[in-house]
């Protein structure tokens, strides 16, 4: 994730703005009932997991 030319295109993606689709995901999964999660065989533990494996909480843009 933090190697090669697809860390490149990541980075550049989110200096100009464009959010991770896996983000999208996550933002919706953190608004899900724990039944929902349950039905979609998730987890409160697992959504957290993927928010931080893919930097969702950083903000878009160039930050420092």
């Amino acid at each position: 994730m933090n190697q090669g030319i697809g860390s490149v295109m990541r980075n550049a993606q989110r200096l100009f703005g464009v959010t991770n689709h896996h983000c999208i995901d996550v933002d919706v999964w953190q608004h899900l009932t724990p039944d929902e999660l349950k039905e979609r065989h998730l987890t409160a533990a697992d959504v957290e997991k993927e928010s931080q494996k893919y930097n969702c909480n950083r903000p878009l843009g160039l930050n420092f």
